[in-house]
């Protein structure tokens, strides 16, 4: 019932620029009517049977770039859920003189037993009524006009959950941030209010915004709507991956198309998430909460493998060893300092034969070694001199990729 109402009157604020919304409410005998009437810019005849399918959206201006093609649909069937019927009037003028607006209207049965027995659930206890009703007027409120006055509804407890709990289970830190890039300053209050109570955020008009935000102050999470002008949620997907500082930064997308396609697109460009539009706060809270906890965890990997790497660096350029990877032809593919101290190899010479750098007298049992090796996936090991003149005794180790091998210095025993 809360999606019947919230997407009914949203749907009235969105295309209702100037004039009023009337909300109503009708008990008869065995029914109650449900009536939102506003004095929008109204539905073209021809729209009026199509309102109620999936992904039509009427051409008509709007305080949102991208219309919502998905919210009458599902609110259509919520209300057959509940046994109702819902319709639609509308006026849709010649000329901007004439009547316009649009009212719907949604009828239901009274009590319980045209309801399928396993849909019901017992009466929850009036404190719990009291803060669902609460978590509603909050997420109403946050269609606002900017600047309005704070209402009651705008305090912290509000913002519980809808049965009147604040979530223990988020991992929000105060000091993170979520840059929120939506061409609607409805849906931007909206959402800010969703998250500010957990977090920092900043709100971005377009996805260039939100991408010059994110270069500016490397947030935890992007929150994106998929079309906006100048660029799209899409574009700022692609810019994010292709930048190597930003990369890593998760990013969800918001749209109103939800077909499968649509999920396929948005996951294919390179999100980490895809969420269909309507969508509820503690579903969003929920899946932000996952992508920043996430990208926080793949952020410490990212350090640690860096931290690791450079060890293993400062190892390699201390060891009194020369260190070598081959590959199955037995080509030097990497390898420390030592290695060319010892080799004679000069650091950015290409190397015209495999093995040109072993003396003539030893290349063919060196490179027999080497093949029995791979051959066999063992470890090997052999004396040699190098064109040089500097005796090595060279052991090696089979791996997936070919062999590491270590050369240590034996001239002197010579």
């Amino acid at each position: 019932m809360e999606k019947i109402i919230f997407n009914l009157i949203g749907n009235a604020f969105k295309y209702t620029l100037v004039g009023s919304i009337e909300v109503e409410i009708i008990y008869g005998q065995s029914t109650a009517s449900l009536i939102v009437r506003d004095t929008g810019v109204g539905i073209p005849k021809a729209d009026l049977p199509m309102v109620w399918d999936r992904f039509h959206r009427v051409e008509a201006t709007s305080r949102s770039h991208e219309g919502t093609g998905i919210g009458l649909a599902l609110t259509k069937q919520f209300v057959q859920l509940h046994g109702g019927t819902i319709e639609v009037t509308s006026n849709y003028p010649s000329n901007s003189s004439d009547d316009h607006g649009s009212t719907f209207t949604a009828t239901f049965p009274l009590g319980k037993d045209h309801l399928p027995a396993a849909g019901l659930i017992d009466d929850a206890p009036m404190n719990n009524r009291r803060a669902y009703a609460r978590g509603i007027v909050a997420e109403a409120a946050g269609w606002r006009p900017v600047g309005d006055a704070a209402t009651p509804s705008d305090s912290d407890e509000s913002y519980s959950g809808s049965e009147g709990h604040k979530s223990a289970d988020l991992n929000f830190e105060p000091r993170d941030l979520i840059i929120l890039a939506d061409d609607n300053q409805d849906m931007l209050d909206y959402i800010k209010n969703i998250f500010s109570q957990y977090c920092h955020v900043r709100i971005a008009h377009n996805g260039k915004m939100a991408l010059e935000l994110a270069r500016k102050y490397m947030p935890q999470l992007i929150v994106s709507d998929v079309m906006m002008p100048i660029m799209d949620g899409f574009g700022l997907v692609n810019a994010l991956k292709e930048d190597p500082l930003l990369k890593s930064i998760p990013i969800i997308l918001l749209t109103a198309r939800a077909a499968d396609s649509d999920r396929a697109e948005g996951v294919m460009s390179g999100a980490d998430d895809f969420v269909p539009k309507p969508f509820s706060s503690r579903e969003l809270l929920a899946r932000a909460n996952l992508q920043v906890q996430l990208g926080k965890r793949r952020k410490e990997m990212e350090s640690r493998f860096l931290e690791r790497t450079k060890e293993l660096q400062i190892l390699s350029d201390l060891s009194p060893a020369g260190l070598f990877r081959m590959d199955y032809e037995c080509n030097i593919v990497l390898c420390n300092d030592r290695f060319f101290e010892l080799s004679g190899i000069q650091q950015g010479q290409e190397i015209e034969c495999r093995l040109n750098f072993v003396h003539n007298d030893y290349r063919v049992r060196v490179e027999n070694m080497l093949k029995q090796s791979l051959e066999a996936q063992e470890s090997g090991s052999i004396d040699f001199v190098f064109q040089n003149g500097t005796w090595v005794k060279c052991s090696v180790r089979w791996w997936k990729h070919g062999l590491v091998g270590m050369a240590t210095d034996t001239t002197l025993t010579r």
